[in-house]
């Protein structure tokens, strides 16, 4: 299998980003990312995919939609969808129908940013997670979005400020962006947490990590800073996928391969800014074999291995159950013993704290 890096959710002037596709490119592939997907609000861009070149290397553009009802109140519920090929932000207003008609459509579709802390008088910082729990048949979760990650920290330790003020909150906001990287250490618990108990009904629902990327300027007084750049936010927080034969530069072919690759869940979610997730694996083998995302009929041979690009603490998890686990290695292997989905956490230290560095997707075992 071929790994290929990318990140799959970010905004232009279309919507409220600051860069164009091209300059978003630029950025990614500075960044060293094979593929993005542009997910602009409520609107579905032609004719920008292909791939964008520079003397550097290229990465392959495509499109997607970040779909919400603006006249919902509050504001929430944003949902991934990539692959529909067309407009689907009339049909914001009811999720269970847009997820059904993302799927009709030969799209697969994500519960964006699904769990936000409840902070907004200071910095105008509403709750956007999913709030609309009544809905089946969506394909994944956004289980990482490094800005909505650093924006949960900010909540929290504003409500800590000793003096609950506007101009000290986005001071002390801004400050924390000068070095982002003490703030982000995993995805939230609570998504993580429902990401394991729909697996546990034996739902296949697929994680993705992305950036949510806008490049947005952050004015005060004569400070300003943009929040956070494209380029850092794709050497942050990514979706690793793998496939069956590497992007050969046919637009059709490739986005085929990387949106199926998304849809099954041969993948995880990777923090490449505390260190480069690339060469990390998960398999199992049985009376078959697989990779992550695969389903493996469970035998009395059944094994499943996990390898680290570099020592790492690795943990082995069943439905929110670490079954296996081990420290400052590269490699876990463990014989299960019951059905269920499995799925691989690994953290490092990183900025003198342990980090939450890769999640996979699960293996099914039958």
């Amino acid at each position: 299998m071929f790994e290929t890096v990318g990140n799959m959710h970010m905004h232009t002037p279309y919507s409220d980003g600051e860069k164009s596709h091209a300059e978003i490119a630029e950025d990614a592939i500075k960044a060293g990312l094979d593929f993005i997907i542009v997910t602009d609000h409520n609107i579905w861009v032609d004719e920008v995919e292909g791939y964008y070149e520079n003397g550097d290397g290229r990465v392959l553009l495509l499109v997607g939609e970040e779909v919400h009802n603006p006249r919902r109140q509050p504001q929430a519920s944003h949902f991934l969808a990539y692959g529909a090929e067309c407009e689907l932000a009339s049909f914001a207003a009811d999720p269970q129908r847009l997820i059904d008609e993302t799927n009709a459509a030969g799209g697969i579709g994500f519960l964006a940013h699904p769990h936000e802390e409840e902070f907004e008088p200071l910095l105008n910082l509403p709750n956007l997670g999913w709030h609309d729990w009544d809905i089946d048949h969506f394909t994944g979760l956004e289980i990482w979005n490094t800005m909505s990650s650093f924006g949960n920290v900010v909540k929290k330790r504003m409500r800590r400020l000793p003096i609950q003020h506007p101009f000290i909150a986005k001071l002390y906001a801004l400050y924390m962006t000068y070095h982002p990287e003490r703030y982000i250490v995993g995805p939230e618990p609570e998504t993580l947490a429902l990401w394991d108990e729909l697996l546990a009904k034996g739902k296949r629902i697929t994680a993705v990590g992305n950036s949510d990327a806008h490049g947005t300027l952050m004015n005060l007084g004569p400070i300003k800073r943009v929040i956070f750049p494209y380029e850092f936010l794709f050497r942050a927080v990514n979706t690793h996928i793998l496939t069956p034969q590497p992007l050969n530069g046919d637009i059709a072919h490739d986005k085929r391969m990387i949106l199926r690759a998304l849809g099954k869940g041969h993948s995880w979610v990777g923090y490449d800014l505390a260190h480069p997730t690339k060469g990390f694996r998960f398999s199992g083998q049985g009376i078959d074999k697989g990779i992550v995302g695969d389903k493996i009929q469970l035998d009395a041979g059944a094994t499943l291995q996990a390898r680290a690009p570099i020592r790492a603490n690795i943990r082995i998890i069943r439905h929110g159950e670490v079954v296996a686990q081990i420290e400052n290695e590269t490699h876990l292997t463990y014989i299960p013993v019951e059905e269920g989905a499995y799925r691989v956490e690994c953290s490092i230290l990183y900025e003198g704290k342990e980090r939450g560095w890769i999640y996979s997707n699960p293996i099914y075992l039958w």
